[in-house]
């Protein structure tokens, strides 16, 4: 996927999770993609995020990018984080 495509649909999320208190801003919006995109999506998005430092992304996806877990080096997806409250994701099978 194109890097501008996957900077376009972080900072959607970003405006949603800005409404929301810092700190569970940015561990909302790094929750939403370790629950939801593909761990190819992920690699694909934080690669670009560290090699083009000019791409239009909101301030807090740059924050929440250190947030953003990568699959494990034996090939496992690693487990997301706990979502905050209010953020659960709604498909049982996303639930850890």
């Amino acid at each position: 996927m194109q890097p501008d495509k996957l900077v376009r649909m972080a900072n959607q999320i970003s405006l949603f999770m800005e409404s929301k208190p810092k700190d569970e801003a940015l561990a909302g919006l790094a929750a939403h993609i370790n629950d939801f995109w593909d761990p190819r999506m992920r690699r694909q998005f934080v690669d670009a995020m560290a090699a083009d430092p000019d791409l239009p992304a909101r301030e807090l996806v740059r924050q929440a990018t250190p947030l953003i877990r990568m699959a494990g080096e034996d090939g496992q997806k690693p487990s997301a984080p706990a979502s905050p409250s209010g953020s659960e994701p709604i498909n049982p099978a996303h639930r850890g």
